[in-house]
């Protein structure tokens, strides 16, 4: 089958196809609209995971750099543990620290009642979160560069504001993740739920989309769909927005498959 070239209503020469990339050919223009109304839409997510290694092991370098040692642990903490931050906040040393022979030692894994399910769920299960090399690495960078020794009970993430040794408010973790993102420019919607997506997010990449690692973290997060889970870490959005611009139907500069159809057999 030949291919034609496309022929512009009222004009004898094919087309060049040198358009700009989303910008309309020729001399159109479109009068604005005097009583235009805007389309309903549903409200966005208001954070979104980071999914560049890139960006993230730039966070931790421009918080160590400009000593912010507790605004590492707790960015590196959030990003490993995937744990809402109403109950990330409220982390102790006792729940990663244990004595040892001659001090403290990290234990392996810790267990922990998240605020929120505690709240919604009949059966009440605790939750096991497991300490990596990562999370070890920011807690003894923090605490080889305080000044006074914390005790077991002490809250890891301390506001400096508050003299009673008490933890930093969800207001001002926000604040923080906020500013990371301002100063160093990112591309994302950077809000506290931005640590859990993010986690959950390179779970899944990590993972090579794997369904049973999608299981794990719908089991992780107490959702009810693996559907919710997807929205919520950001994949959907992606894979649909690639959807639209894979499918490219009738393009005039992409030769597709006309000559090509399905053949149908019945089963022996």
């Amino acid at each position: 089958m030949a291919i034609l070239p496309f022929r512009p209503v009222g004009g004898p020469k094919p087309c060049a196809m040198q358009i700009p990339k989303n910008r309309l050919s020729g001399d159109v223009l479109l009068p604005p609209s005097e009583d235009l109304q805007p389309r309903e839409l549903a409200g966005e997510h208001t954070s979104e995971p980071i999914k560049s290694l890139a960006d993230i092991s730039r966070i931790s370098q421009y918080l160590i750099e400009n000593r912010r040692y507790r605004d590492n642990m707790l960015f590196i903490l959030g990003i490993n543990f995937g744990l809402r931050v109403s109950d990330l906040r409220l982390l102790r040393f006792c729940d990663l620290l244990e004595e040892a022979p001659g001090g403290y030692a990290f234990k392996r894994s810790f267990p922990i009642l998240e605020q929120k399910t505690k709240n919604t769920r009949k059966v009440q299960r605790n939750r096991s979160v497991t300490i990596n090399e990562a999370v070890t690495g920011a807690v003894e960078l923090y605490l080889a560069h305080i000044i006074k020794t914390p005790k077991l009970d002490d809250f890891l993430f301390v506001s400096e504001s508050n003299r009673a040794n008490g933890a930093l408010s969800r207001m001002s973790v926000d604040r923080i993740i906020k500013g990371i993102g301002e100063d160093l420019e990112l591309p994302y919607k950077m809000a506290t739920h931005t640590l859990r997506k993010t986690f959950a997010y390179h779970q899944m990449a990590m993972a090579n989309n794997d369904p049973r690692k999608l299981l794990l973290l719908q089991k992780m997060f107490g959702h009810s769909s693996v559907a919710q889970t997807l929205d919520y870490i950001g994949i959907t959005k992606d894979e649909i927005e690639q959807a639209y611009l894979d499918l490219n139907l009738g393009a005039m500069n992409r030769r597709l498959l006309l000559d090509s159809y399905i053949e149908e057999r019945e089963a022996s």
